[in-house]
């Protein structure tokens, strides 16, 4: 990595940058965990993982968070096998208990956390080329996007609910607990009903679910079935047109399936269909128009307009993982100049708080330039999933 000239486009200084950079390295062993066996509330996982935070506050594997940290350490010459390790996990969790949940605490059983499993999956096989892990890796994806995320038993897994879509949901059948599901946990943009909301997001996410499970069976040879996750694909991007896209506002929304209509909320969600190649050109257009004029900071992308009463996912905090998300789907689509100075913008402030504070933050306000506002609990030092982002980051930058 030519540091000299990253600092110098992020407008930082050589040795801050070479800071963090030694920062994260010397970091992530301070993450790493290791329980085999169950332990009151805790889940035994096979292999090591990594956790959100040094501190004590999170001691499990979270599912989303997950994907940033895997895909910054598959290829790490120290930490690629645990990275796969973390993705087996998962798999195991799946295959003992049929769901991935929140994270690997017995009390998180009752829902799950935005669906990247298939995504990791892949991202092992380019690395191992292993086709007999593979296959077995496969078929529980299969199973978790079949019996939890197109699930249609109450009390059990009920999220496919409307025209093919599925929502965020919680076997105690609680808004409060869905919303706790979505990750976003708390945000405004659920307005205290989040079982009535389908997420574009989270659909955006089953449709790369689809997208990966026609691959997967075509490299495994069954044509059909392959075919039939083509067709599911297909069907979702007609539905999510119909119902998430707003002709007038120029953007994608969530859609309450109860109220019948479409929310008039600008989140930084309604830019997945661009990472996930989804949007057509003009609407790709026009989302990338509201990103730039909407929800872009001085610091990086915010999570939404400023609503009544803001939580922890809204105005003024950016997220790791939804400011890598925009870059792609901005890339996808041909806007890398925009994309490329959000990136700048972020790794900026990751920068400049790191200076003021000697960490990366679980989240940050992208409107100041600071830690980012807490809500249910203290903003996080640390952080897995700020440290992964800011080496893919990097590694984007380097390749624009």
């Amino acid at each position: 990595m030519d540091c000299a000239k990253l600092a110098k486009q992020i407008r930082v200084k050589e040795k801050d940058l070479k800071a963090v950079l030694d920062y994260i390295e010397d970091y992530w062993p301070k993450l790493v965990r290791e329980h085999k066996d169950d332990l009151r509330s805790l889940i035994g996982l096979p292999n090591p993982y990594i956790v959100p935070g040094g501190d004590d506050t999170f001691q499990e594997q979270y599912y989303w968070d997950s994907f940033p940290i895997i895909r910054a350490l598959i290829n790490h010459p120290k930490y690629s096998k645990l990275a796969i390790g973390m993705v087996e996990n998962l798999l195991y969790l799946v295959k003992r208990f049929g769901i991935v949940p929140n994270a690997s605490r017995y009390y998180f059983l009752s829902r799950s956390q935005p669906p990247t499993l298939s995504s990791m999956v892949f991202i092992v096989f380019n690395k191992t080329k292993d086709k007999k892990w593979f296959a077995d890796a496969i078929k529980l994806v299969e199973e978790e996007y079949n019996d939890v995320w197109m699930g249609k038993i109450h009390l059990r897994n009920f999220r496919n609910v409307y025209k093919g879509l599925s929502r965020y949901y919680d076997i105690n059948a609680m808004h409060v607990l869905a919303e706790a599901e979505s990750g976003w946990d708390m945000s405004a943009r659920f307005m205290d009903k989040c079982m009535d909301i389908l997420p574009v997001d989270l659909n955006c996410l089953l449709y790369k679910y689809e997208e990966d499970l026609a691959k997967a069976w075509e490299i495994l040879g069954s044509l059909e079935k392959s075919e039939k996750y083509k067709k599911l694909k297909s069907e979702r991007v007609k539905v999510i047109n119909k119902l998430m896209w707003n002709k007038r506002g120029g953007y994608f929304f969530d859609y309450d399936w109860v109220g019948k209509k479409i929310s008039h909320l600008v989140t930084v969600a309604g830019v997945f269909p661009l990472t996930f190649g989804i949007a057509t050109e003009k609407q790709a257009a026009k989302v990338a128009e509201v990103v730039e004029r909407t929800l872009q900071q001085k610091y990086g992308v915010v999570q939404g307009v400023p609503f009544v009463e803001n939580s922890q996912w809204d105005y003024p905090n950016g997220w790791a993982p939804m400011q890598y998300a925009v870059a792609v789907g901005l890339t996808r689509y041909g806007y890398k100049h925009l994309a490329v100075r959000l990136i700048e913008k972020w790794l900026n402030c990751n920068v400049k708080v790191f200076r003021e504070t000697g960490f990366l933050w679980e989240k940050y306000d992208v409107v100041k330039g600071r830690v980012g506002v807490p809500d249910r609990y203290p903003t996080q030092p640390g952080f897995g999933w700020t440290n992964a982002v800011f080496l893919i980051f990097c590694e984007m930058l380097e390749g624009s």
